[in-house]
């Protein structure tokens, strides 16, 4: 089935001006729909509908296509019907594909409980509803309790009785988080134009969630209580993942893959947008280089390792170190090819100064390396900078590390801290990776994990991954027989590309985690699953027993799980043997 996600934002809002695009905490409130609709595995495809130019703006960022909503379609009396069918139609032009079903999430909805939309897209294939949408169980405000007044005369909405709040019916109400709607029953409330609901269809199911799960935003109260659930709350905005630019890093989110170009461009400017070029068509996400002045990292006679003296003839680490350095000016050309090629530039700074200079640059995040761990200007100043702080843990006691965490906690940069797993040898061989050391790290410090690939397999990365590393950094090189410091421990553009291959098949086989089926399971859910069937002919109005009842496939009946619930139930219609009960056909 090939389901589209369409996000719907309106520019205009009476109750919150801007609505879609106001801040919350630190975000525009459409980006958290923004990830929302990337996590999920069943969307084949997802789309803004807007007239806010803000919103299609950052729905570029996150390359979600932007279906231009006119201006009819943007007013307060529009329907929101007549703005999905606009978008299928749209993409249907645009991609030469069929939609079957659309799931419609609101832009002012900054919380779903994780899996949500794979949820209702899974009750819709496997009911064959026209509909499927998250609802609430009504709380406080259930119509028991309401009333109209006549001045102020309270009259009940409902005359009851009722005092305690278990007594009430139970009700629901749909909280606007997901719905799944058919193509069928999208278009043809057309046929019904006076009918708001039509496009709903005639068969409406629920996936039923707490009310706790959504917030709904459109006053300036909302928004209160979202950023506080945000704070505390366990959706899947939940704050167990940091932001490396517009990117999501962490548990449950798509793995970040760093190519570490590092000084693989011995010094050379144009090598070194070679190896952007390179990283971008291998599927990186972001590029990172070592910034250095080779004169304040080392002093005169500093004696080589091992691996650099097998692939050099430097006399010393100041020599090999100078002819690695980049001009001052080619950093703004590589940060804007990077740009170009839609990948982050990053970099690690080896100074103060080169730690001012990435943050003017405008990196979205700063590495120390394993080197520096225990270099304590050197971490202040990253914390200092206000951005995401990737530190690495090579060659390191665990008093070492906890030492630099703690430095990092005093200045208030920990929560924007990704430790970095990393094995101080080039190269490494598998052996010696020590991936168990990912979750050893996550659980001492409850901090997102990466890890920092020295081997030269291109399997390692997928192996991370499924250790727990939420970023991957690899040395990425134009080729592996060059001389230089760490071109035996890299990959060249093609491994790279096979390793971001593995990783990402990794990635899919590794899936969300939910406990709930998938829709590949759903057609042997409906065909194998046993029903409650009649055992024999059974007249209408007959009193069920347990000699009339036998549980045979194919489910989609009364389910074996409620036998008890039928008995001494009464049959409303007759059934002949081996009928599969169904709710509708019990008194």
């Amino acid at each position: 089935m090939n389901v589209l996600g369409i996000i719907l934002a309106r520019a205009g809002s009476k109750g919150l001006p801007g609505k879609c695009v106001v801040p919350l905490r630190g975000r525009a409130l459409i980006e958290y729909t923004f990830d929302h609709a990337l996590a999920a595995r069943s969307l084949a495809a997802a789309v803004l509908s807007t007239d806010s130019e803000p919103a299609k703006a950052l729905a570029h960022r996150y390359h979600i296509e932007v279906i231009d909503r006119p201006a009819a379609m943007a007013t307060d009396e529009a329907r929101v019907d007549d703005a999905a069918r606009h978008a299928v139609e749209a993409w249907e032009a645009r991609h030469g594909g069929a939609v079957h079903a659309v799931v419609l999430l609101y832009g002012n909805i900054p919380l779903r409980a994780p899996g949500l939309i794979d949820r209702v897209v899974a009750h819709l294939l496997h009911t064959g509803a026209d509909s499927v949408r998250s609802v609430a169980r009504v709380g406080k405000h259930h119509p028991d309790w309401l009333h109209r007044l006549d001045g102020d005369r309270m009259t009940p909405l409902r005359p009851n009785g009722l005092y305690r709040r278990q007594d009430l019916e139970p009700l629901y109400y749909h909280d606007g988080a997901a719905a799944a709607v058919t193509r069928a029953s999208l278009f043809s409330a057309l046929r019904r134009p006076g009918d708001g609901q039509a496009f709903l269809g005639a068969d409406r199911r629920a996936v039923v969630q707490d009310a706790s799960d959504a917030v709904d935003v459109d006053d300036a109260l909302d928004l209160r209580v979202a950023e506080a659930a945000l704070d505390g709350g366990t959706s899947e905005s939940a704050a167990d993942a940091v932001r490396i630019g517009e990117r999501r890093v962490g548990a449950g989110q798509r793995a970040y893959v760093i190519a570490e170009a590092g000084v693989n461009h011995d010094g050379s400017e144009e090598a070194a947008l070679e190896l952007i070029d390179a990283a971008a068509e291998a599927g990186a996400d972001a590029v990172k280089f070592q910034m250095f002045r080779a004169d304040v990292l080392t002093a005169r006679g500093a004696a080589t390792a091992q691996y650099q003296r097998a692939s050099t003839s430097a006399r010393d680490q100041a020599e090999l170190l100078r002819s690695l350095e980049l001009p001052d000016h080619a950093w703004a050309k590589l940060r804007d090819r990077c740009r170009r090629r839609g990948v982050h530039f990053l970099a690690t700074p080896f100074g103060l100064d080169e730690v001012r200079r990435v943050r003017e640059l405008g990196a979205p995040a700063i590495k120390i390396a394993s080197t520096d761990l225990t270099c304590a200007p050197l971490i202040d100043a990253a914390c200092r900078t206000g951005l995401l702080v990737l530190l690495s843990t090579g060659a390191a006691t665990a008093a070492e590390i906890d030492a630099a965490a703690a430095r990092c906690r005093r200045a208030g940069a920990f929560d924007r801290l990704i430790l970095m797993h990393c094995v101080s040898s080039y190269p490494t061989t598998c052996a010696s990776a020590n991936l168990r050391r990912i979750g050893a790290l996550q659980r001492r410090y409850r901090r997102p994990v990466g890890y920092s690939d020295h081997t030269t397999s291109t399997q390692t990365g997928a192996w991370a991954l499924s250790a727990g590393a939420c970023v991957i950094e690899k040395h990425l090189t134009l080729d592996r027989g060059l001389a230089g410091p760490d071109h035996a421990a890299s990959l060249d553009p093609a491994e790279f590309r096979a390793y971001v291959e593995n990783l990402r098949a990794a990635e899919s086989a590794l899936g969300q985690g939910g406990l709930d089926y998938q829709l590949c399971e759903a057609d042997v859910r409906r065909v194998a699953r046993r029903s409650i069937v009649a055992a024999r002919e059974i007249p209408a109005g007959t009193v069920l027993t347990k000699d009339m009842l036998a549980f045979k496939r194919p489910g989609g009946g009364v389910p074996p799980s409620d036998f008890e619930k039928l008995l001494d139930r009464r049959l409303v219609a007759p059934a002949m043997g081996d009928t599969v009960l169904t709710w509708d056909m019990i008194e």
